[in-house]
Order: structure tokens, then C-alpha cells, then sequence
């Protein structure tokens, strides 16, 4: 520390800025990263709805809709980029040369552009893959994690700004709203083989033939896992800031649409299922402001992790059994959206550390 301390001191002398010193972020560039973000989202999933459409016949690497997933590199990288070279212009180092919580973005837009090249040669090697294996083939994986790194530089320069506006006012949070919902979609996109909004025609059906334990089963995994995902980033951003109205829809009804979008070649006939995305929506934002829950009032915060992904799922299937009924019987139906509230529940424990709760306990028996 000395030393750095004393290397700091050398660099003012000589007109420098100090090593440590970082440029200021700001509203507007918060703006810029989300948006640009979002561009990259999108094009994950247009490219993702043409595999999911014209499953098979794909054979070719340039695609258009590669064309818009990689656009989506390009401006973000060029805006990242960009800035991080003008402000070690301006006398920043270069590990330091972009506001807080953005570095890790520039770290991610280098491993989505090798990640791109990977992906490349891969085809070339290993032919196109179908299905589930292009979910789980690992350039694939490493674009999601270069993604989810760009995607989330809004939501951690938020999480350190000592200025942001944490009123639940859209204007200071509306970047952050974004970086999470786009950290949510590449969530449940890369789980998507797991997911009820897009495999809604999977309850639909007239059931599977013999011993149904194995659909049984497969298809609870598309009502717990994409509710954990979404109460996980829902419960992250209500343990930082008061949500603003309206962002619990962005969020779940958002991102049901997109998940339904991709799956529409085989899941448009279900379509009510959106209208239920849009009912819980509205319904979780009835319940979080009557509730309003925070880490100071934890009842609060438990009934409502319980409870919106019970309601949501409660919705999901009412709207399948009135377009027509579904094969799973009362026991799953009912069910099911029970055991996504238990895992609501459980992630609000995980989301509310310790320190507070004993925090809360000290000051509840001073009085």
C-alpha cells in the first residue's frame, strides 16, 4: 500500500493521474451500455427462434441472424472500446480506463469475439449442432458468459453508485432494469429445454403413452427452473433498490414473451399463456406494493418470494386448462406452482445476509 501510496504521488507530481483513479460514470453512459445491451439480447434470440424454426436446415455460419447477434458485439464493443481508449488518453491506466463495474464488460466483449471465433471452427469441425446440444456445445456456453458479462455492466456500475436513485423512480433505474432483464433472458434462454413458457405445448398435449414418470417429471423442470432463475434476479435487484412500477412486468411478462417467441413454431396454439405472463406481472406489482417488501421488513420479503411465482404459475396453468385443458392431473398442477414459491422462499434466505437480520434483532431489543 506504501508503495503504491508513494508511485501516486509521483504520478501527480508530473501532471498524472493516480493508478487507482477511475473515470466517473455516468447516467447517460449507463443509458448507452443498456440499450446496446438489449441489442445483443434481441439478437440472441432472433438467432435462437431461427434454429428453433428451421431446425436442421441451418448449415451455414453466416446467417442473418448471426448477422444481428454479431452486430450486437460490434456496437457494444465499439462503445466500450471506444471510451476505454479515450480515457487512457486522458491519463487513465489501462486495467482502470472505464467507470466502475464496466471493466468486467470489456473483459466480456473479448471473450464473446473469441468465443465467435471458436464457434467458427467448431462448425467447420464438428458440423451444426441441433437441439439441445447447441445449448450446452462449449463455444456456445462461452458466448453466454462473454454475454452475460457485457449485459450486466449497467446493473454493477448501478450496484456501486453511491448517486443512484434507489426511490423507485424509472429515471436513475430504468438502466439496471434493463441489465437484468437482459441477464435474465440469457438465463432462461440457455435453459430454454427447461422452460413452460417456451414448451407450453408440452402441458397441452393429450399426455404421453405408458408410464408417464419420465414426462412427469421432465416437465416440473420447466416450472421450477426458470422460477428460481427469475426470483433469483428479482430478489437481487429488491435487496439493493425500491422496484419501480412497472418493472416486475418488464421482467416477467418480457421475458415470457421472448421465451414464447422463440418457442412459436410448436407453442402458438397456447398462446393464453401470455396473457397469464401479463396477469402475474400485474398481479406481483399489486403484491409488492401493498407488501413492500425490503431487508427491513423480512416478513414481507419471505411472503412475497413465496407467493409471485406461486401466483404466476397458478395463472400459467389456469390459462392452459381454459384454452383447452392440459394431461398433468390437480396433484402436478397444483403442485408444482407450490414447490416454485417453496424455491422463492428459500432464495429469499440467501438474499437476506445475516448481518442484516442480526442487525434488525440488536436494534429490536434496544427498544
Amino acid at each position: 500500500m506504501a508503495a503504491i501510496n508513494h508511485l501516486n504521488d509521483a504520478r501527480i507530481r508530473h501532471g498524472e493521474r493516480p493508478l487507482d483513479d477511475t473515470p466517473q460514470g455516468s447516467i447517460r453512459f449507463d443509458r448507452l451500455t443498456a440499450l446496446l445491451s438489449l441489442w445483443l439480447v434481441l439478437g440472441m434470440f432472433l438467432d435462437g427462434w431461427a434454429h428453433n424454426t428451421f431446425n436442421g436446415s441451418i448449415d451455414t455460419f453466416f446467417t442473418p441472424w448471426h448477422a444481428a447477434l454479431y452486430s450486437g458485439l460490434a456496437v457494444n464493443a465499439a462503445a466500450l472500446v471506444g471510451t476505454w481508449l479515450l480515457n487512457q488518453r486522458r491519463g487513465y491506466t489501462w486495467t482502470r480506463a472505464l467507470p466502475a463495474g464496466y471493466m468486467l464488460s470489456l473483459l466480456g466483449i473479448l471473450i464473446f469475439s473469441l468465443a465467435g471465433v471458436f464457434d467458427f471452427a467448431w462448425h467447420e469441425i464438428f458440423g451444426f449442432e441441433v437441439d439441445t446440444e447447441a445449448l450446452l456445445s462449449p463455444p456456445h456456453l462461452m458466448l453466454a458468459t462473454g454475454g452475460l458479462l457485457v449485459v450486466s455492466g449497467p446493473l454493477r456500475a448501478a450496484w456501486r453508485s453511491k448517486f443512484i436513485d434507489t426511490q423507485g423512480r424509472w429515471a436513475g433505474l430504468w438502466p439496471s432494469l434493463i441489465s437484468a432483464f437482459g441477464m435474465l433472458s440469457i438465463f432462461t434462454f440457455f435453459t430454454q429445454f427447461s422452460n413452460s413458457f417456451q414448451h407450453a405445448n408440452t402441458f397441452a398435449s393429450s399426455g404421453p403413452q405408458g408410464d408417464p414418470y419420465f414426462w412427469q417429471v421432465t416437465t416440473i423442470s420447466y416450472v421450477l427452473i426458470p422460477a428460481g432463475l427469475l426470483m433469483a434476479v428479482v430478489l437481487l435487484l429488491m435487496r439493493q433498490w425500491t422496484m419501480p412500477k412497472g418493472s416486475l412486468i418488464l421482467l416477467i411478462t418480457g421475458n415470457s414473451l421472448l421465451m414464447f417467441l422463440m418457442g412459436s413454431r410448436y407453442s402458438r396454439e397456447q398462446w393464453p399463456v401470455l396473457i397469464a405472463a401479463l396477469a402475474g406481472g400485474i398481479l406481483a406489482e399489486v403484491l409488492y406494493a401493498v407488501l413492500r417488501p425490503s431487508t427491513e421488513r423480512i416478513r414481507e420479503f419471505r411472503l412475497f418470494a413465496f407467493a409471485m411465482p406461486l401466483m404466476l404459475y397458478l395463472l400459467y396453468f389456469a390459462a392452459l386448462i381454459a384454452n383447452g385443458g392440459i394431461w398433468w392431473r390437480i396433484p402436478m398442477w397444483l403442485g408444482a406452482p407450490l414447490l416454485a414459491g417453496a424455491i422463492g422462499l428459500g432464495l429469499s434466505f440467501l438474499a437476506t445476509p445475516a448481518t442484516v437480520r442480526q442487525g434488525q434483532l440488536q436494534d429490536q431489543l434496544k427498544s
